[in-house]
């Protein structure tokens, strides 16, 4: 689908968007002239000052975040959410879905509502935003460019025993939602979070160091990256905030093993430029 910033019909009847992470300041150019252009904008973010920015932009602003509730299934909420935003697009289009962070990470709403417009024949238009892994890379000051990264969800890793490769750093998403699909304001307590710790332990040592990883959500505050050695990884997350992403580094470098290709790259620095 080709956009255009020219005056006229949108090309799309719902455009899902990201915010980013910090707030007005992550807001793109791209999705602030999507807004502008759209008849409603739905919006799941509490970051602080976006609510009110979106309102200079558009002034049908609508926030979501009520559609959560405490011991309520996630899923449930995520289904609500398209669902009002389908429903207006039928009406009204074109609508805006306007979600914090990345609209294809962590996002499932995105996921129904694209499948919902097969469905109904409705132009369905996802914007990328900062999010969560771009902020992460750079509290941490890790490039994965020398060793690569894994990167998964960490009820998925002990649900399917998935392996790990400790020569690779790990991100693992939703520690604090660790085998609990209900919305709740409150950490699982360090029993249930010693599954998630015992299956690492069966990859790293007990000693290594790990990092729960909070990025800054307002210019004024600085990201809180905290290290815990993995054997206290249960305790760390039960005491903890609600939320955090937990980055894991790589316990040792995998070394070269292909002669032909270290002959070309020697070759290559050799002769320089």
């Amino acid at each position: 689908m080709t956009r255009t910033d020219s005056p006229g019909p949108a090309p799309f009847d719902i455009a899902v968007v990201g915010l980013g992470i910090l707030g007005v300041r992550h807001i793109t150019a791209e999705t602030t002239d999507v807004i502008r252009r759209c008849s409603r904008v739905f919006l799941v973010d509490a970051t602080f000052g976006v609510e009110e920015h979106l309102r200079t932009l558009n002034p049908n602003v609508t926030s979501l975040l009520h559609l959560y509730g405490l011991g309520k299934p996630r899923l449930g909420s995520y289904q609500s959410m398209a669902a009002a935003v389908v429903s207006a697009a039928v009406e009204e289009s074109p609508v805006c879905f306007a979600t914090y962070g990345h609209p294809q990470m962590y996002c499932h709403p995105t996921a129904l509502i694209r499948n919902a417009g097969k469905l109904l024949g409705l132009r369905v238009d996802v914007l990328a935003g900062v999010s969560s892994l771009d902020t992460l890379l750079i509290d941490v000051g890790y490039d994965i460019s020398a060793h690569g990264l894994q990167i998964y969800d960490a009820t998925d890793i002990v649900l399917r025993q998935r392996p790990l490769q400790n020569d690779v750093a790990c991100v693992l998403w939703q520690t604090t939602t660790f085998a609990d699909p209900t919305f709740r304001l409150a950490v699982p307590d360090a029993e249930r979070l010693s599954r998630l710790r015992d299956h690492l332990l069966r990859f790293y040592p007990p000693e290594h160091r790990v990092f729960v990883v909070f990025s800054r959500t307002h210019p004024a505050l600085e990201p809180v990256v905290t290290g815990h050695r993995l054997s206290h990884l249960a305790e760390a997350l039960s005491s903890g905030p609600q939320s955090g992403t937990l980055f894991i580094p790589p316990v040792h470098s995998r070394p070269a093993t292909d002669s032909q290709i270290i002959e070309v790259l020697r070759d290559a620095y050799q002769d320089g430029p």
